[in-house]
């Protein structure tokens, strides 16, 4: 499992002060890359070699508010793969409390946007990878 501590943003939020919903997506990418990185895998590296990891599907349970300015932590697990697909599965806490779940699908493309299988590299890191604990 891979954790990333950030905090919200007070442009996150309404006039009601709630993180709009939107941001939650920004959240999980933004932990998606830094988890990336972690297994040794540059997303910036690999779209130089014209090799793509779009997002293929993504779902969001909200669970409890966030406001401005809050500590939170993502945590990012794979949770499936095959030869060229891969789900991740995340959490968003706050004080060790889970505010929100999601899971995002994924797979390799090349330059002209056909799928490839998922690169070695990636492979070898995602096997290593350890699951969420269950979220409460």
């Amino acid at each position: 499992m891979f954790k990333l501590g950030m905090r919200t943003r007070y442009s996150e939020t309404g006039q009601d002060g709630i993180i709009h919903h939107s941001s939650y997506v920004i959240y999980l990418e933004e932990a998606r890359v830094e988890f990336f990185k972690s297994i040794g895998c540059n997303i910036n590296e690999l779209e130089k070699q014209k090799i793509f990891c779009p997002v293929v599907d993504l779902a969001v349970k909200y669970l409890k508010p966030l406001y401005s300015l809050e500590e939170i932590e993502v945590q990012v697990s794979l949770q499936s793969f095959s030869k060229v697909r891969f789900i991740l599965e995340y959490q968003i806490l706050r004080e060790g409390s889970c505010v929100a779940t999601g899971t995002t699908s994924h797979c390799f493309t090349n330059g002209a946007f056909k799928p490839i299988p998922i690169p070695p590299e990636l492979l070898k890191g995602l096997r290593l990878t350890q699951p969420l604990d269950p979220c409460l």
